[in-house]
């Protein structure tokens, strides 16, 4: 059965924005033009502007849309360890993830950019890393029971930021062990610390 034209509509707009964050990655955020994401999504120019009131709008929503997804992934990790068993070391592992050159990395680092020109990303970036440090705040209180965890949540993720920043520049700082210092500032203790202490 042929797709209705609704369905054919959200496809076209799925691989334009699909389009748009790859030429993002390739090109840089400034370089990206109508004809060159309509090209890459293989649609004619015109319905860019059909689905997007511009190019920057366009840009976006992809950017918007690619941080989204990992920040689910994050925001599912940190859930499952207010309940169950996520520790600093999965943080420490996300960090890891981003490393010079990849896609991810590039795509992030060019919307940070653009954010700084754009009220709209900016505001809605406020919005995403505001879920995480929320996120963040319950975790850490769970894991330490303090009354300073919404400022303990603000220099860890503050931290973790800085540390995939720091990797993209250097990337030998991935052999420093960080865990013990990172559960220092969080205020938790290893396991065999709480043993000692329980014992």
């Amino acid at each position: 059965m042929a797709p209705t034209s609704q369905e054919a509509g959200r496809e076209t707009r799925a691989r334009l924005l699909r389009a748009a964050a790859e030429l993002i990655v390739e090109d840089g955020w400034g370089a990206v033009s109508t004809r060159r994401v309509a090209d890459r999504a293989k649609v004619r120019p015109a319905l860019v502007h059909y689905h997007f009131r511009s190019v920057d709008n366009l840009l976006i929503e992809a950017a918007l849309g690619a941080l989204r997804e990992e920040v689910g992934a994050l925001l599912a990790g940190i859930q499952e360890g207010v309940d169950g068993g996520v520790s600093l070391e999965f943080f420490l592992a996300e960090v890891a993830r981003y490393a010079a050159g990849g896609e991810n990395t590039t795509l992030f680092s060019e919307t940070l950019l653009a954010a700084t020109r754009h009220e709209r990303l900016r505001a809605e970036l406020g919005e995403i890393l505001g879920e995480c440090r929320s996120a963040l705040t319950r975790w850490v209180a769970r894991q330490n029971g303090t009354g300073d965890a919404e400022a303990t949540a603000v220099l860890l993720l503050a931290v973790l930021d800085g540390l995939v920043l720091h990797r993209i520049i250097d990337p030998g700082l991935g052999a420093v062990p960080l865990l013990g210092p990172m559960r220092r500032l969080a205020g938790i203790a290893a396991a065999d610390e709480r043993n000692v202490a329980d014992g």
